[in-house]
């Protein structure tokens, strides 16, 4: 039997919610901007990461693979590569991170072990290993057959070239191989039999290699992506704020009503998640800039419905609204491989919590009917997802005494989002 978990009680806001929430700095963003300047080198900074679980831990990996990294307050600074040996390197639950960091390894000379938890062994990384054999890797499973974590790589120069990508299980794979291809001396162009999932984050590591001086092309079917070789330049690269934690509060003002203002998100952002306001307000919502980010006035007046295959992020946060509102989301067949089954634990939560929802193959619905639940009930477990956790706090703005378990597993994304919570929460209560 394990240690006992911590509990924390959802603000109950019946009042609605009030205030300004500052959203911590993009994980996708400081992810790959890690990654593209510890490929640069010296001369590189990545200014204002999330300094959260996921980043640390491919920083902490990208240190052990030999690269230069400082980490000083608000900013990273590049100072080179040292050679080393070989490592066994830890990601925890970082999807994204396993995922860069294997294809880099495939590159680097030296023998390498990359593991992480049970749930990160469970996510999906076979097509991007099948990928990266046909480039030369050399890359199995430590123990038995199927490839899946933990992976040996046994890394050694690649020439780059073409190769082919299953990228339906995730677009991650697509990034990886794209930041692995700005290095290699022929390039690399990645050949796919359908537009990936997520494309927008696929856009985002476009982004990052452009300013790092590698930016690559799109085809125009969506179904090839091709990166110039050689090396990264290096950049300075400021981070901004993570629109897929804007969507708690702004999913709480639309069920609870009241107002928000988000700070620290760009309207012009090419993070796909951005998408929630549109999305919102479809919904009834009230939305306008300001001079700090976004305000946001609720509730949801009409039923939410939205295909989600681009934006699966959000799903956490707006199951909530269509759960109180009423709704369909559609697009949403990947969600089984995030850090936990997202599509079955917030339906049986929120069916806990007394709302009419149902779920299928990919979808999710919601009557938007009043929800029936007595107080007092068992905390919830959010299965160690962040998402799931701070989704939770949403439900508990117009359901009196949730409780949440193991509230410390915000720390993958936003460390101090309770802290945060309670401001927005307590203003409107």
């Amino acid at each position: 039997m394990g240690p006992a978990k911590d509990v924390v009680e959802a603000r109950h806001t019946p009042g609605g919610v009030a205030g300004a929430i500052r959203v911590p700095a993009s994980k996708s963003l400081t992810q790959r901007a890690l990654v593209a300047a510890a490929l640069a080198g010296r001369g590189s900074t990545v200014r204002r990461p999330l300094d959260a679980e996921d980043p640390r831990l491919l920083f902490d990996a990208l240190r052990q693979a030999g690269f230069r990294l400082v980490w000083e307050e608000d900013v990273i600074t590049a100072q080179g590569r040292e050679p080393v040996e070989s490592a066994s390197l830890f990601l925890g639950n970082n999807g994204t991170g396993v995922r860069f960091l294997v294809a880099q390894l495939a590159a680097l000379p030296g023998a390498w072990v990359v593991d992480g938890s049970e749930r990160l062994r469970q996510r999906p990384v076979a097509p991007l290993v099948g990928a990266l054999r046909r480039l030369g890797a050399r890359i199995g499973p430590v123990e038995g057959f199927e490839v899946a974590l933990p992976l040996r790589v046994d890394g050694f120069p690649l020439r780059g070239g073409e190769v082919s990508l299953d990228a339906s299980a995730s677009s991650q794979f697509v990034s990886a191989l794209l930041l692995l291809g700005a290095t290699l001396p022929e390039g690399l162009t990645v050949h796919l039999p359908a537009p990936p999932p997520s494309r927008p984050y696929v856009d985002l590591t476009a982004e990052v290699l452009a300013a790092f001086g590698a930016p690559p092309v799109r085809a125009d079917d969506d179904r090839a992506w091709t990166v110039r070789g050689g090396a990264l330049a290096p950049a300075q690269f400021s981070v901004e704020g993570d629109w897929s934690a804007a969507v708690f509060p702004l999913a709480a003002a639309a069920v609870a009503g009241g107002e928000v203002e988000v700070e620290g998100v760009r309207l012009d952002s090419r993070q796909g998640d951005a998408a929630v306001l549109g999305l919102l307000a479809r919904a009834g919502c009230q939305v306008r800039e300001s001079s700090r980010g976004v305000v946001l006035r609720g509730p949801a007046t009409t039923p939410l419905d939205a295909d989600l295959r681009d934006t699966p992020d959000l799903f956490p946060a707006l199951s909530v609204v269509v759960a109180a509102a009423g709704g369909k989301l559609t697009g949403l067949a990947g969600l089984a491989a995030k850090e936990s089954d997202r599509l079955a634990i917030m339906t049986r939560h929120l069916a806990t919590l007394g709302f009419a929802v149902e779920a299928g193959a990919g979808w999710f619905a919601g009557s938007g009917e009043a929800p029936r639940r007595c107080l007092g009930g068992d905390a919830l477990d959010p299965a160690a997802d962040h998402r799931v956790a701070m989704a939770l706090a949403v439900a508990g703005c117009v359901i009196p005494g949730v409780r949440v378990l193991d509230p410390g597993c915000v720390g993958k994304s936003w460390p101090q989002f309770w802290a945060a919570w309670q401001g927005i929460a307590a203003a409107g209560s």
